[in-house]
């Protein structure tokens, strides 16, 4: 294993062994936040529409390929894109902000944080019916790149179902949470405008104080 494997291998096992679901100091204001989204109401897309085609759930970038709004590579899997695209894209493809960005600047506040070290970063809203089966992210010793959840807007527990490791867990709203998203997850929607948004991390040192840093158990 190289050398920066074995770095990223003991900062995930650091951060994993914080908990399945940690904390953050950091968050939104949902309610200012569901309202500021209503300017992009029209720009919402589906996510991954390739795979469950009828799955209602949709995207928003918050950074994005090019910089549009409209640029919806980033709403689909790399694997996809590589597939049926022949288009071949990392992370770091999709740091250029958009005008969610640009527009609400609590998102840019959010983002910034941990800015230069990110790669995708969106919005999802999940509709009623709407899911995300199981699956993993970043699968492997010591992952690349780690993912941050926040949830906003109808995120209450009678609303939906978050399976972590079979195990049901529901983040506080509006604050933002490390979880082990390398463990077998799934979402189900009960109803319309559940709100969440995603920010795909690198991990390195800096990321990885950041999250210790902002620790609710710090």
């Amino acid at each position: 294993m190289e050398q920066n494997n074995i770095e990223r291998a003991l900062l995930w096992n650091s951060l994993c062994n914080m908990g399945d679901m940690v904390k953050l100091k950091l968050k939104v204001d949902g309610h200012n936040l569901v309202q500021e989204l209503e300017q992009f109401k029209d720009n919402w897309c589906p996510y991954n529409q390739k795979k469950d085609a009828h799955n209602n759930r949709w995207g928003l970038p918050v950074t994005s390929h090019t910089g549009d709004v409209m640029d919806n590579y980033h709403l689909n899997s790399f694997g996809h894109m590589q597939r049926y695209h022949d288009v071949e894209m990392k992370e770091e493809n999709f740091t250029t902000p958009t005008e969610v960005y640009n527009k609400i600047p609590q998102l840019a506040s959010l983002v910034d944080t941990f800015a230069p070290d990110l790669g995708r970063v969106h919005l999802l809203r999940v509709d009623e019916g709407g899911f995300f089966p199981p699956h993993r992210d970043f699968p492997g010793v010591g992952p690349e790149y780690f993912r941050l959840l926040c949830t906003f807007g109808k995120a209450q527990p009678e609303n939906y179902a978050h399976i972590l490791d079979k195990q049901l867990i529901y983040p506080d709203p509006e604050y933002v949470h490390f979880i082990n998203f390398q463990k077998e997850h799934s979402v189900f929607s009960y109803t319309n405008g559940l709100h969440s948004l995603i920010l795909t991390v690198k991990l390195n040192q800096r990321t990885h104080d950041l999250i210790i840093k902002n620790s609710m158990s710090e």
